[in-house]
């Protein structure tokens, strides 16, 4: 997620599922209706964009190389037939995926696109 000390108070301020909407929306490449919100979805937008290249690229290429070695790592137990061990591994490998699909350093077009649409929208209603 984003750094605390890096983020406006406003956004610290939002409850879990406001901040989730903002990450949504990140990740899908929109604004919200609500012009505060808005607002907040370009400033977390410019964190992402500001960010160094090598730290974005950690981001979205870690999740992919843990996923795979997960998965290789599943193989063999599940040839010997150890159900736990493979569950367990496969949860892990799921929770990594779900953090690939919900981040938005691993989609920075999409960040682009949330930039550009909250700056039109907080633009249209100020």
């Amino acid at each position: 997620m984003i750094q605390r000390s890096m983020v406006s108070t406003r956004f610290q301020q939002l409850s879990s599922y406001e901040q989730f909407r903002v990450y949504r929306l990140l990740t899908k490449g929109e604004t919200a209706s609500d012009p505060e919100l808005a607002a907040i979805t370009l400033e977390a937008a410019g964190h992402f964009r500001s960010q160094n290249r090598v730290k974005a690229r950690v981001f979205r290429w870690v999740p992919i190389v843990l996923a795979l070695c997960l998965a290789v790592g599943a193989l063999p137990d599940a040839v010997e037939g150890q159900v736990g061990v493979v569950f367990f591994l496969v949860f892990i490998l799921l929770s990594v995926v779900a953090n690939f699909m919900l981040n938005p350093w691993t989609r920075p077009k999409n960040v682009a696109k949330s930039m550009e649409a909250s700056r039109r929208a907080v633009a249209s209603r100020s």
